[in-house]
């Protein structure tokens, strides 16, 4: 079958299914791409004043699936027909946020009318606050349409309640489908940020199961706490961090909390301190690897949103989240959703000679390429913190020379000598023998189908992602050049002892000409390490002054100098960030405005009299999420400079070397499968 001929049958596939249409995360890839974007907008907004928003809003979430599945009924008022989830027992006078999904829905309406969800908004803002609180990510299988009827009775039966033992936990999971001891563990690691009410707290300080004594798995000194904020016959709706250590924080301190008898309602306890319970060893594997946590409440987040979605012509897109469309809007919106569907087909069709990079490009050939290269860097860093850093740098030194094609991976051949024997990699770049690791595991699974240049990507992303920073949608489908470019890899890196007339020309030569692309991705020197050799030069003799570089805060001169010496051995290395070494934070636009960065390109951003760059630092130095903002994007740009595609280069089975020619015609035979 020809390209063309698949790629018609595959719309038209999707066409016949369409009353039974699966979810999947590239669902509003060309009909509301910027649904996201609008969506972390509002939540960083109301972040700013509401520090709960985030917990409440992945609360929702829960509190949407677990009754009759993810369909947005909780988000429905009262009408004549049936009665608001609002009312009953879990939510009433607390559930929240209603008033921010309103505003959400106000503004992708404006930008995609009648296309987006209130089920799908509610899935995207709880990965998103789960996100922007340090917590993991997930990809987020878009497509579901909204309910038309809320479940009051059974939201009064169906969700957990505060005061479950184990076995009713349990039950509460496997009745909506999530069977797996993962799940219910997992999942509950939610109620490591939020607050609760005193009223779910106070019987298991004085009269637990009606013994008038308190629940003897509390710790005595977290029970006396508790007492304070919760007196006897007090008010019941005093609020109450569940994690007193990190209560806005997404990490796995509540799992420690339940280990020390710290959990703060009876059902959260239940997992660690029921005798013999088989959810014991994950409380302790959870609370032991905070990354193993993650990879499982992503999992368990992905299930939980596949419960019973409307999808298709079930259901509607209603234009309020409140209430329910009439019914001639809902035809409308149905007309709306084939003729998307129609349209899509048509664009798709109309790019494949020149194919475009895209979040879905190994959606359906290979589906664990984020999970492998993801469990490779997590284990990796349990030996190397420094890895995560190291596969950013690789990203951005592949990119910048000549395109993001992974000539920065080939070892010298007889056509070409190596980039990693340039002076801005010799000695300094790292992370090839992780790579390829990376490339190893995804060929048993996957042979011949991932490039190399999108391995270095994703792990690009899965790094910043695992130490603390932001999320951004990978667009893939990039393939691999057949050769390096030794001498331009001398001569387009940004050099460390540049100016910043002289970052700016680098950076625009290379395709990237918004002062934001060179303040947000300079940001990336928040963690990692530089070698003495690059930064004694401004210590000892800047600029052949005999004197050190007058920016240097002289009490971060006097720390560095004793890294390193004048004359002293040039590869020891020194962290980009004294305060947080490893983690992706905004702490660098701070160093930044004190004199602390620690090499020379990096400080002119700040030091520059009258730089256009200044408000941008100072800016990022005040809001990490609007530096993460603007990382993410320009991470985007960065990544789309000259990629090869559809039967350009090819790629490789090993990132060290160039395919045969024989292999090289394989290859591109299983590219142009994998691009349809």
């Amino acid at each position: 079958m020809s390209a063309m001929g698949a790629l018609i049958l595959g719309c038209l596939l999707l066409q016949a299914s369409n009353s039974n249409a699966q979810l999947r995360p590239d669902f509003y890839f060309r009909t509301c791409r910027q649904v996201f974007d609008i969506i972390g907008n509002v939540i960083v907004d109301e972040l700013s004043s509401d520090p709960r928003i985030a917990a409440s809003l992945l609360r929702l979430h829960f509190h949407d699936c677990f009754v009759n599945g993810c369909d947005a009924s909780i988000l429905l008022d009262n009408s004549t027909s049936f009665r608001t989830e609002k009312d009953a027992a879990p939510n009433a006078n607390s559930a929240r946020g209603f008033d921010v999904i309103d505003r959400m829905k106000d503004e992708i309406e404006l930008a995609c009318p009648r296309t987006v969800s209130c089920a799908d908004i509610l899935t995207i803002a709880s990965q998103i606050s789960v996100l922007l609180s340090g917590g993991p990510w997930w990809p987020v299988p878009l497509g579901r349409r909204d309910s038309l009827q809320a479940f009051f009775d059974l939201a009064n039966t169906a969700l957990p309640s505060p005061f479950f033992t184990l076995d009713q936990l349990k039950k509460s999971f496997a009745d909506v489908g999530l069977n797996r001891l993962s799940d219910l563990v997992a999942l509950s690691g939610g109620h490591t940020f939020g607050r609760a009410q005193c009223q779910f707290v106070t019987p298991r300080l004085y009269n637990f199961n009606g013994t008038n004594r308190p629940d003897p798995s509390l710790n005595p000194t977290y029970r006396d706490q508790l007492r304070r904020l919760c007196p006897q016959n007090g008010n019941g709706t005093v609020l109450v961090n569940f994690d007193p250590v990190t209560p806005d924080g997404f990490d796995q301190q509540y799992y420690t909390n339940l280990r020390q008898g710290k959990g703060l309602i009876q059902s959260d306890q239940e997992l660690f301190s029921t005798p013999r319970a088989d959810t014991i060893p994950l409380v302790e594997q959870y609370s032991n690897n905070r990354f193993v946590f993650f990879q499982a409440f992503a999992e368990a987040m992905i299930r939980m949103g596949n419960l019973k979605p409307l999808t298709g012509t079930q259901g509607e897109i209603r234009q309020n989240c409140r209430v329910v469309n009439s019914r001639i809007r809902s035809v409308e919106n149905e007309d709306h959703g084939v003729v998307t569907l129609i349209l899509g087909c048509l664009l798709l069709q109309a790019s494949n000679s020149n194919a475009q990079l895209r979040p879905d490009f190994y959606f359906r050939t290979c589906p664990g390429v984020f999970l492998i290269v993801g469990k490779v860097i997590v284990e990796e860093l349990g030996s190397d913190p420094r890895i995560a850093a190291s596969l950013l740098r690789l990203h951005f030194h592949d990119c910048f020379v000549n395109g993001c094609d992974a000539s920065v991976l080939l070892d010298n051949s007889t056509s070409f000598r190596s980039e990693k024997d340039a002076a801005p990699n010799a000695n300094s770049a790292r992370g090839f023998d992780v790579v390829d690791r990376m490339k190893a595991e995804i060929e048993e699974v996957c042979p011949g189908t991932v490039s190399c240049a999108d391995v270095l990507a994703i792990a690009a992303q899965i790094s910043v992602l695992l130490s603390g920073g932001p999320w951004w949608p990978v667009s893939l489908g990039r393939r691999d050049g057949s050769q390096a470019f030794f001498d331009l890899s001398n001569t387009a890196l940004p050099s460390p002892f540049a100016t910043l007339a002289e970052l700016k020309t680098v950076f625009r030569d290379a395709g990237l000409n918004r002062t934001s692309d060179l303040v947000a991705l300079s940001g990336a020197h928040t963690f990692g390490r530089a070698q003495c050799i690059v930064i004694t030069p401004r210590l000892y003799n800047f600029n052949g002054t005999n004197k050190p570089d007058p920016s240097i805060n002289p009490t971060f001169l006097t720390q560095l100098r004793k890294l390193c010496p004048e004359n002293g051995n040039p590869t020891v290395l020194a962290n980009f960030d004294l305060a947080t070494p490893n983690r992706f934070d905004s702490h660098y636009y701070t160093n930044l405005r004190q004199g602390k960065g620690v090499i020379q390109s990096d400080q002119e951003l700040f030091s520059t009299p009258g730089a256009d760059t200044i408000p941008l630092v100072e800016l990022y130095s005040k809001n990490t999420f609007e530096f993460f903002k603007a990382f993410a994007k320009s991470m985007v740009r960065m990544g789309k400079l000259k990629p090869l595609t559809g039967t350009q280069g090819e790629v490789r089975l090993n990132c060290r070397v160039v395919n045969s020619r024989t292999r090289g015609v394989e290859t591109e035979d299983d590219g142009v499968v994998s691009s349809i």
